[in-house]
């Protein structure tokens, strides 16, 4: 009984499962970090797409690595979810940091201070109607940024691995040689 042996060159690629859930946790790593960066552009006073597309491919990119390196269509919406989470997230934090800001000038203190403050949170929570509401076109130009920030990036991610990353030592199929089949009787 004699066994064949494919060689390395003859080898297919053949994809790894997806791990949604594993790539789905270390996607949110992305989360804090977009908070922050989102918050330290909004005391500048802008409202910008570059956390955005910054948090879809630092997901996008962590996503791939927890997953096995592939993106479908269910690690695509995953990390568009982690994307909108961290912008509203981030616009929540931001508000938090303005009323810090204000409430620190109003009680004499830093805005740290201020936000450790046991009247502090309960003045925000109160306030936070009012702040949303005038603070509403903000949020859904930071929603319309972060679809446009956000949107390409998923979009590669997705297209990209649409094609099967390759596995070493998966066996490939191939078609056997056959002979060509000759007439004995016609002269060659």
């Amino acid at each position: 009984m004699s066994t064949s042996f494919t060689p390395p060159s003859e080898v297919a690629p053949v994809p790894l499962p997806e791990n949604v859930v594993r790539g789905g946790m270390f996607a949110a790593v992305a989360v804090p970090l977009g908070i922050v960066l989102w918050v330290v552009i909004w005391s500048i006073g802008f409202v910008s797409a570059i956390v955005a597309f910054a948090v879809a491919a630092f997901a996008a990119w962590l996503y791939r690595k927890g997953s096995g390196g592939l993106v479908s269509k269910v690690g695509a919406l995953v990390i568009a979810g982690i994307v909108l989470v961290t912008i509203l997230l981030s616009f929540y934090f931001g508000l938090v940091s303005d009323y810090a800001k204000f409430a620190g000038e109003q009680l004499g203190l830093n805005p740290f201070a201020a936000v450790l403050d046991p009247l502090f949170w309960p003045n925000f929570t109160a306030d936070f109607g009012l702040l949303l509401n005038a603070n509403l076109l903000n949020l859904l130009f930071a929603l319309a940024l972060g679809t446009l920030g956000a949107f390409s990036v998923i979009r590669k991610a997705y297209r990209s691995s649409s094609i099967p990353a390759p596995v070493a030592n998966a066996p490939v199929a191939t078609a056997p040689v056959v002979p060509p089949v000759t007439n004995p009787a016609e002269p060659s």
